[in-house]
C-alpha cells in the first residue's frame, strides 16, 4: 500500500535535471514525453492535477482550424491537419473521426460559394488523409438528413469530417504516464513558489526552483535544472512573478519580465439529446446573434444516454476575473441555449436541461484586437534571453490538436536527437499495425467477455479509455471480482478504475478520480454523493487512512474537494 507522506520518496529530486517543466496540461505533457524519449532528464510540476486547467475545458475537437483560413493562416491549418492525422493514427482509442455539418443561410457571413472554396482548400491542405473529402449538400438533401434544423432562408451546406477526443483528460494523462515510463518525473499537486536566478556579469541565469507538496503541506522542495520552461497556460504571467534573484542564500531582488497572456474565456454546456437533434453527426454554424462560430457536437462516453456538447463562447478576460474561480455566466448560458433553440426550433432547451458546464481560458497572447475571435491561435515560445534571463522560457498559446508538434519544436531547442513522437506509440496505444482499431475492439470484446465474465459494453468502455492497457484493469477484476461493480448504475465506469487510478495514475483526491480518471464527472454536475462515497472508500483503503490522525489541512484538501471541479 502507498503512504501519502512518502509519495515523493520514489523520485530522485536531488539530481540536476536537463529540463524542468511548469504546467501539466496537454502541452507540458507532450514536452515531457518527447524530451524523455530523447534521453533528457525531465521533471514536470503541476499545481493542481494533470489536465485540470484549460486542457479539460475545450470543445474536445482535433481539427484543422477551418475558420483560420479566413485569417489566411494557411500554415497553421496545414500543421493542424497533419497533426490531426497523426493523432487519429496514434490514439485510435481516444481520438476518432466526427462528422460535421455546416448549414448556410441567406444572411450567413460566409456564403455557400465561398465556403465551398474554403472546404476545397481544406481538403487540399490535408492531402493523404484518412478522412473523407467534404460534400456540398443542397437544401433538399439537408431535409433528408436525420434532424429538424431551422430551414427558413436555408441555402444549403457542407458535410465533412474532423477529429474528436471526448476524454481530453485521458489524452493528457496518457502522455504523462508515457513520459514517466521513459524516465521523466511528473508530479501533480506540486505548486511552484519560487524560481531562482543567479546573477553573473549582469545576466540572470535560471538555475533552480522551489515547489510545495500540496498533498502533505511539508516544507518546499528545491529542484535544480539546466533549463526551466513555463508552460502554465493562462497562468504563465502568474508563474513568472515567482522569478527571483538569489545569491548566498538570500533573495536580492525580483526579476521581472513583460506580461505575455491576454487570454479569452470559452464556455460550454452539456445537454442530453433533444428533439430534432442530429443523428451521428455534429453542427458547426454561425451564431445568429453575433455571427461567431459555435459547435453542437455529439458527446458519447460512458453512458447509454446520448449527450451534446454546445459551445463555445469567446470573451476577453477582464481585470476582475480570477483564473482559479471562473464560472459560466448566466449570459453565456442564455446565449448558448438561444442559439441552439434557434438552430433546432423543436428543441426548447432550458437551463433545467443542462447536465454540466465547462469554462476554460485560451492562453492567447496579449493583443490590441477588439474582437476575441480575431486573436491569433498560433503559439510562440518566448526565450527570455532578450530580457537578460538565460535558460528560461515561456510558452504562449498552443492548441490541443498541435500539442505534439509544439513539443517537438520546444525539445529541438534542447536536444540534437531526432523527434520520434509521431511514430512511437504511447503505453496505451500498443495495437497491431496489421488490423484496424475497430477489428481490435471486436476481437478483444469477444475474447475478454468470455475470459473475464464481464459484459461487452463494459469491455468496450474500458478499451476506449485505456486502450491496450484495459487488460490490466480486467486482471484486477479477476483478482477481486467486487471491482467489476459499476460505480453508478447509470454509467459504464466500474470500481476497478478507481483503484487503478490510485495505484497507477497519480490520483490522490476524489476530484482527481471523478473529474479526470473516470467518465462520470464529465457527464454530471450533480453531487453524486454515493459515487464520492465509493471513491473515498477506495482512497482510504489504498492509502491506509483508517484511524489515522490526518493533518486538518490535508483532510480538508482530500475529503472536502479543495480542487474545484467546475473551475479551472
Amino acid at each position: 500500500m502507498a503512504r501519502l507522506e512518502h509519495r515523493l520518496s520514489k523520485y530522485d529530486l536531488e539530481q540536476n535535471f536537463d529540463l524542468a517543466i511548469i504546467g501539466g496540461g496537454i502541452n507540458g505533457a507532450g514536452v515531457a514525453r518527447d524530451a524523455a524519449q530523447r534521453g533528457l532528464k525531465v521533471i514536470l510540476l503541476e499545481k493542481n492535477d494533470f489536465a485540470s486547467g484549460c486542457s479539460s475545458h475545450s470543445t474536445r475537437l482535433i481539427h484543422g482550424g477551418l475558420r483560420y483560413l479566413e485569417h489566411f493562416e494557411f500554415s497553421l491549418v496545414k500543421e493542424s491537419l497533419l497533426e490531426r492525422e497523426i493523432l487519429l493514427n496514434n490514439y485510435p482509442h481516444l481520438v476518432s473521426p466526427i462528422n460535421l455539418f455546416i448549414p448556410v443561410y441567406k444572411n450567413s457571413k460566409t456564403p455557400l460559394w465561398k465556403l465551398n472554396i474554403g472546404m476545397t482548400l481544406y481538403d487540399m491542405l490535408s492531402a493523404n488523409k484518412s478522412l473523407e473529402n467534404y460534400k456540398s449538400i443542397s437544401k433538399k438533401e439537408i431535409q433528408e438528413l436525420e434532424m429538424h434544423i431551422e430551414d427558413k432562408d436555408l441555402n444549403g451546406g457542407v458535410y465533412y469530417q474532423d477529429g474528436q477526443v471526448p476524454f481530453t483528460e485521458r489524452l493528457v494523462l496518457e502522455n504523462i504516464l508515457s513520459a514517466k515510463q521513459d524516465g521523466a518525473v511528473c508530479i501533480n499537486h506540486a505548486e511552484v513558489t519560487e524560481i531562482h536566478c543567479s546573477q553573473i556579469h549582469g545576466k540572470y541565469f535560471a538555475q533552480s526552483l522551489k515547489f510545495k507538496d500540496l498533498i502533505n503541506q511539508k516544507r518546499p522542495v528545491t529542484i535544480h535544472a539546466k533549463n526551466i520552461i513555463n508552460m502554465a497556460g493562462p497562468w504563465v504571467d502568474k508563474v513568472n512573478i515567482n522569478l527571483q534573484n538569489q545569491a548566498n542564500g538570500h533573495i536580492n531582488s525580483q526579476v521581472t519580465v513583460n506580461p505575455l497572456i491576454g487570454g479569452t474565456k470559452g464556455s460550454h454546456i452539456l445537454v442530453k439529446k433533444f428533439i430534432g437533434a442530429p443523428t451521428n453527426f455534429g453542427i458547426y454554424k454561425e451564431a445568429q446573434k453575433d455571427k461567431r462560430p459555435f459547435f453542437i457536437t455529439p458527446f458519447q462516453i460512458g453512458s447509454n444516454d446520448e449527450y451534446f456538447l454546445i459551445g463555445t463562447t469567446d470573451l476577453f478576460l477582464n481585470e476582475h476575473d480570477n483564473l482559479d474561480q471562473l464560472h459560466v455566466s448566466e449570459n453565456e448560458i442564455d446565449y448558448l441555449l438561444e442559439e441552439t433553440n434557434f438552430t433546432f426550433p423543436e428543441a426548447n432547451l432550458t437551463k433545467d436541461d443542462i447536465v454540466n458546464t465547462f469554462i476554460g481560458v485560451r492562453p492567447l497572447p496579449k493583443s490590441n484586437s477588439k474582437q476575441a475571435g480575431t486573436v491569433s491561435r498560433r503559439h510562440f515560445v518566448k526565450n527570455h534571453k532578450k530580457e537578460n534571463i538565460e535558460n528560461y522560457y515561456s510558452v504562449v498559446g498552443g492548441k490541443l490538436t498541435t500539442f505534439r508538434n509544439l513539443a517537438k519544436e520546444i525539445v529541438d531547442i534542447f536536444s540534437m536527437k531526432p523527434c520520434r513522437s509521431h511514430e512511437i506509440k504511447t503505453l496505451n496505444s500498443l495495437f497491431s499495425k496489421n488490423e484496424s482499431f475497430y477489428d481490435y475492439i471486436r476481437e478483444k470484446t469477444k475474447e475478454y467477455t468470455l475470459e473475464y465474465e464481464i459484459e461487452a459494453s463494459t469491455i468496450i468502455h474500458l478499451i476506449l479509455l485505456y486502450g491496450s492497457n484495459a487488460v490490466k484493469l480486467l486482471e484486477m477484476c479477476r483478482e477481486n471480482p467486487l471491482l467489476k461493480q459499476k460505480i453508478d448504475t447509470n454509467y459504464a465506469d466500474i470500481e476497478a478504475q478507481i483503484v487503478y487510478a490510485i495505484r497507477h495514475e497519480e490520483a490522490y483526491s476524489i476530484e482527481d478520480i471523478l473529474k479526470r480518471r473516470v467518465s462520470i464527472g464529465l457527464l454530471s454536475n450533480q453531487d453524486l454523493f454515493s459515487v464520492r462515497k465509493t471513491i473515498q472508500y477506495h482512497i482510504n483503503e489504498e492509502f491506509e487512512l483508517h484511524g489515522r490522525n490526518i493533518d486538518k489541512i490535508f483532510q480538508k484538501y482530500l475529503f472536502e474537494n479543495h480542487l474545484a471541479g467546475e473551475t479551472l
